[in-house]
């Protein structure tokens, strides 16, 4: 320290300027390390420590947010995330219904694949599946939620009576984006709609008349003639029940 003195007199006698200039110097290099721990919190760095540091933004999130709402439920389900959203499920009603709409997608999916129907049957049938859902669904939701359902519903039932403008019934079906074998894809919804539980034993039979009397109209898909003696025959058993 006596040094350090000894530096500033001579430099005071020297000149005037460079021993203020000295002195200015002399007090930084012993002034930094303290200023610099008291912002620093000891040395680890300035943002770090202290009170004016800023919170890491994903630490400020509440745990319950970064958890699945419902964790029994596995993989993406479309249908039950809308509805979800809709009705505002609890996980205990997403857990029973889940099943249900399953079901319904293994009934959608070979009717939009059968190419011996126009579009507009196909939305006739799509149509009369969502609303045998709703009714297998009911039961589990609420009062308010059967209100809103029952209300859609009925708005679903009235769109869906409402005269389609385009293709004629019985024209030749577009091809589909995939094709499927006319016979498998025959055998495919009419096993689907057999399954489905959703369905009346009445709508089943309703329903597998208008696939088979589709597959051997006129302009529907090619089959082999062991094909269409087995699917009239499905028709004359489905007609004599009725």
């Amino acid at each position: 320290m006596k040094s350090v003195i000894n530096k500033i007199k001579k430099m005071t006698t020297a000149t005037p300027r460079a021993a203020i200039t000295g002195f200015l110097l002399a007090g930084l290099l012993v002034t930094a390390p303290v200023m610099q721990a008291q912002k620093g919190g000891g040395g680890g760095g300035g943002k770090s420590g202290g009170g004016g540091s800023k919170s890491d933004p994903s630490k400020e999130k509440d745990p319950d947010d970064l958890k699945p709402a419902c964790p029994q439920i596995v993989g993406k389900h479309l249908l039950l995330e809308r509805m979800t959203a809709d009705f505002n499920l609890t996980c205990a009603q997403e857990d029973k219904i889940e099943p249900l709409l399953h079901d319904e997608e293994s009934v959608s999916k070979p009717l939009l694949a059968f190419d011996a129907f126009t579009p507009e049957e196909k939305q006739a049938m799509m149509l009369k599946i969502k609303l045998a859902a709703r009714v297998q669904i009911r039961p589990l939701l609420t009062p308010e939620q059967q209100k809103q359902s029952d209300a859609e519903a009925a708005s679903l039932a009235a769109t869906g009576d409402k005269p389609k403008k385009g293709g004629k019934k019985g024209a030749t079906p577009k091809a589909g984006a995939k094709e499927v074998e006319p016979f498998a894809g025959e055998e495919a919804l009419s096993d689907a709609l057999l399954r489905y539980s959703a369905l009346t034993r009445e709508q089943k039979k309703e329903m597998l008349l208008e696939v088979k009397t589709a597959a051997r109209r006129e302009g529907a898909p090619e089959l082999t003639p062991e094909q269409t003696t087995k699917i009239d025959g499905d028709i004359k058993q489905l007609q004599a029940a009725q």
